[in-house]
């Protein structure tokens, strides 16, 4: 991964604050009849308003396996081809996040994610969060690509450290 920081002004006060390129490998890691694996290469870029908004981006295109050894050969059918994302940090306690991920075709076929992060403690002194998420769409794991899924998730998670 490639990434370039950015420091471009536009639309009254949003800045494009970083742009960039890379090749990543997806896989479950299970063996046969259960692995799922791709790879793609990707351009991404980042916007901020203010200090409270962020929105990101990243389009990709698969690499092309052989016909024979590709264990999902229309993932990015269902996966998708683009992704975009938005962090609203409400207040210091609070940030919701939005991941949208499009096949970018006419089917429609994607996902949306929602996230709600809650300090736990001192922000300040804390990366501690409670976080909550809910999940519609493909992919929410690779063995299930194809499938679509509704899944809301509770947890904890280290943010920003």
């Amino acid at each position: 991964m490639y990434v370039y920081p950015t420091d471009f002004s536009f639309l009254g006060g949003a800045r494009l604050r970083y742009t960039g390129i890379g090749v990543v490998h997806h896989s479950n890691g299970e063996s046969q009849p259960l692995s799922r694996s791709w790879n793609r290469v990707y351009l991404m870029g980042g916007t901020e308003f203010d200090n409270n908004f962020q929105i990101t981006g990243r389009l990709w295109h698969r690499i092309r396996e052989d016909a024979e050894t590709d264990d999902n050969p229309n993932i990015a059918d269902y996966i998708g081809r683009a992704e975009f994302s938005g962090r609203w940090k409400y207040d210091q306690d609070n940030t919701f996040d939005a991941t949208l991920r499009s096949n970018l075709r006419s089917s429609g076929r994607g996902s949306l994610r929602l996230e709600w992060f809650k300090a736990i403690g001192d922000p300040e002194s804390s990366n501690l969060h409670f976080h909550t998420q809910l999940f519609h769409g493909y992919g929410d794991t690779l063995l299930d690509y194809n499938r679509t899924r509704t899944v809301l998730s509770i947890g904890l998670s280290l943010e920003g450290f």
